[in-house]
């Protein structure tokens, strides 16, 4: 199973998301534009994503990137 990133695609998510697939590489992971998937929020949501950029990992956990830059809030989304 694959890693999701879920992300809204500002710069700061885009410069993240590069990152991570430089990491653990694209065939690793899922990549969720949730600003151009809005059904995907709520998927997010139950995921436990609480702001973007969030990697959700094969084994459920959820990593969230401390971006001082980015408001990132699920809420303000749309």
């Amino acid at each position: 199973m694959k890693a999701t990133l879920y992300h809204d695609g500002c710069k700061i998510c885009s410069e993240v998301g590069q990152d991570i697939v430089n990491l653990i590489g694209l065939t690793n992971l899922d990549i969720t534009h949730v600003g151009l998937h809005p059904e995907k929020e709520e998927e997010a949501k139950l995921k436990g994503v609480k702001v973007f950029p969030a990697l959700v990992l094969s084994n459920g956990n959820v990593l969230h990137f401390n971006v001082l830059e980015h408001e990132g809030n699920i809420e303000c989304l749309l």
